[in-house]
């Protein structure tokens, strides 16, 4: 279960022009590990500037951090300390709780997505089909509005 803290997201936004969002997850216990949690996150790679001599980009992702709540008696040493974080008790209601960052062990130190870009070389020759290409569809759609439209 999920809350996404964002006004409107821009999917199609290049990366540059991108902002950040706020994902919060609510995990539940693995059954076979007391203390294990596991979640899974939907990444959705943004369109790259042409990279020089390169097929990819690569984007390090930063390292969640985790909080716990003490909204539910459970009472641990984060719990003594202040507040820093004011969020959802859970993704079903609005009601706002005290959240508290903890440690824990990643899996993996770092991870990187690597996203294939075009490469720059290309850009005359993509600029040079694209422009044909359009006035050639533009044409198509003129000579059949001309051909079939009725114009009062």
């Amino acid at each position: 279960q999920a809350v996404l803290f964002a006004d409107a997201i821009d999917v199609e936004a290049p990366e540059y022009l991108a902002k950040a969002v706020v994902l919060l997850l609510f995990l539940e216990p693995e059954a076979r590990c007391s203390r294990c949690f596991r979640g899974t996150v939907p990444v959705h790679a943004r369109y790259h500037c042409p990279a020089q001599g390169t097929h990819q980009a690569l984007v390090a992702l930063q390292s969640p951090q985790v909080l716990l709540c003490c909204c539910h008696g459970h009472l641990s040493a984060e719990c003594w300390e202040p507040a820093e974080v004011d969020a959802p008790c859970s993704s079903d209601t609005t009601s706002s709780c005290q959240w508290h960052t903890t440690k824990y062990r990643p899996v993996c130190e770092e991870s990187m997505l690597r996203v294939p870009v075009g490469l720059r070389e290309h850009s005359s020759l993509v600029c040079a089909l694209t422009l044909l290409t359009t006035g050639l569809c533009s044409g198509l759609i003129l000579a059949a509005a001309c051909k079939y439209g009725h114009f009062s």
